[in-house]
């Protein structure tokens, strides 16, 4: 037991307000107790003395001294009788021998001539004890009342005198005070025994609470049943940090689950400034490089410096590099808009297969030149709600990279088919009833991309040729366009190599 735990300070309390309880009790009843007793006999004794007096008062002595002695021998008190003359008469309370001389002597005179002849009792004398003459009970406590009574035989008054003792109850204060020491052992047994099984009754639940208590504050929030099973309030109480884990748990579970969620966007706004940072980069790159060019290739001709003299040669270059530009800062106009949190695509029906055959018939010039065989597969109609100014020139570039990226006399295969999702339930009817969806797929054969960089390959300015010429591709901005516009449209998209080429396949929802 713990000096400072909650267990020993209940012992203690327990134990000191028994203590303090039985002593209390005992000095109460040795103080208290012979006062409360004077005061009820003295009640008693007066009441029972006041029904005497009306039983004998007029009546014949001889009627009268049987019921005083029966009195004293019932209330252990002596009765004196004494006329106007203060002689009197002494009835002690073992008196026996009155009978046989009222038998006797039943007339008034002959009692007044037994009082003359006997012996003449005063004041001084009714102190003494009864049957002794030695002075024996002058230090006994005495309780004493009088009344004037008459008898029948004589008009004359008599005052009629009792007289208890107090004695018994005084020793019995003494005794009391006297057996302390040899109660002490049992008040101590008691207390102690008393405190101790009190206190491991009160002190457990408390103690069950507690280790609960510590458990959550450790932040181990599996206490989901009550420790305590009682109807009391302890009882409530555990069933209230019972509730308190569950709702802990499940509050901290919420709060690590945002937590993870806060560290990921974090990470993902780190990861996006990152971008943006070698996004601005790039740019800066782009730009500046074709600016250089065009600033040399003027300077040079203002100058009149060797082959610079031709000028209408270096303006055509001129001129081809700030279109590339121009196409550039296009490109990041777009992109900026796509980006944009305000940018909503302008949906309405679009015909998909008219997009691809207008991107083919742009790029038939540049196969021609590379020697490229085209192969169309297209539905008569396939329409789709789109944005028709994004989705075509996602279409484009999709086409685009395919013939610009495929060797001489290579194929370009480009696909639109319709389907639709398959249905875990219904009937084929129910399944035709849904909208349909369209798969647009462009192959380009002869060339392989390494599997590393294909999921690079829309990510802005990336190209799979590193020296980043005007000559062997373009910005790098071509396939991050398309991403941007197809998620804008909720299309699904990848690209892939095949056994004959790169595959780009796209899935977009029909119409309604």
């Amino acid at each position: 037991m713990r000096r400072k735990g909650i267990r020993f300070k209940i012992f203690m309390v327990t134990a000191a307000l028994l203590v303090v309880s039985a002593l209390l009790i005992y000095l109460t009843l040795y103080f208290m107790l012979p006062g409360y007793y004077k005061n009820i006999k003295q009640s008693r004794l007066e009441s029972s003395f006041s029904e005497l007096v009306k039983q004998i008062d007029g009546v014949s002595a001889a009627d009268a001294i049987p019921l005083m002695a029966k009195f004293g021998q019932e209330h252990n008190a002596a009765l004196m009788i004494r006329d106007k003359e203060g002689q009197g008469y002494y009835i002690p309370p073992s008196y026996r021998g009155m009978n046989g001389w009222l038998s006797r002597n039943a007339s008034y005179l002959g009692m007044r001539k037994q009082l003359e002849a006997g012996r003449a009792l005063d004041s001084r004398d009714v102190m003494k004890g009864p049957g002794d003459g030695n002075g024996s009970g002058q230090n006994m406590h005495m309780l004493s009342v009088d009344k004037t009574i008459r008898f029948a035989e004589s008009d004359d008054p008599y005052t009629l005198s009792v007289d208890a003792p107090l004695q018994p109850i005084g020793e019995a204060a003494d005794v009391i005070l006297l057996f302390l020491p040899y109660m002490l052992i049992p008040i101590l047994l008691i207390a102690v025994g008393g405190a101790l099984i009190y206190s491991r009754l009160i002190a457990r639940p408390l103690l069950s609470l507690n280790r609960v208590a510590k458990r959550l504050a450790k932040l181990d929030f599996s206490v989901t049943k009550p420790a305590l099973n009682t109807k009391d309030e302890l009882g409530e109480l555990s069933l209230s940090l019972s509730k308190l884990a569950v709702n802990l748990q499940l509050t901290m579970g919420e709060l690590q689950d945002a937590n993870a969620q806060l560290k990921s966007d974090i990470e993902q706004e780190r990861e996006q400034e990152a971008k943006r940072r070698e996004f601005v980069a790039t740019i800066s790159h782009e730009l500046k490089t074709p600016i250089t060019a065009v600033s040399g290739q003027l300077e040079a001709m203002i100058a009149n410096v060797g082959s610079y003299r031709d000028r209408d040669r270096y303006l055509r270059q001129s001129y081809t590099i700030m279109q590339d530009m121009d196409k550039l800062v296009h490109e990041i106009l777009e992109l900026s808009k796509l980006e944009s949190r305000d940018f909503r695509p302008l949906m309405r029906k679009v015909d998909l297969s008219e997009l691809v055959r207008e991107s083919m018939n742009n790029l038939s010039y540049l196969a021609g030149v590379k020697q490229l065989r085209l192969e169309v597969e297209l539905p008569e109609e396939a329409m789709i709600t789109a944005d028709e100014r994004l989705m075509s020139k996602a279409v484009a570039n999709i086409i685009t990279n395919a013939v610009q990226y495929s060797g001489d006399a290579e194929r370009v295969v480009v696909r639109l088919s319709e389907e639709y999702r398959a249905a875990d339930e219904g009937s084929e009817q129910q399944v035709k009833s849904l909208h349909p969806w369209y798969r647009l797929e462009v192959l380009n054969t002869g060339v392989q991309v390494e599997e590393s960089k294909l999921p690079r390959l829309f990510e802005p300015f990336y190209r799979v040729e590193q020296s980043r010429s005007r000559s062997t591709g373009g910005s790098g901005l071509g396939l991050y366009i398309v991403s941007k516009v197809l998620d804008a449209h909720g299309a699904e998209y990848s690209i892939a190599n095949t056994a004959e080429g790169v595959r780009f396949s796209v899935r977009v929802q029909g119409a309604a």
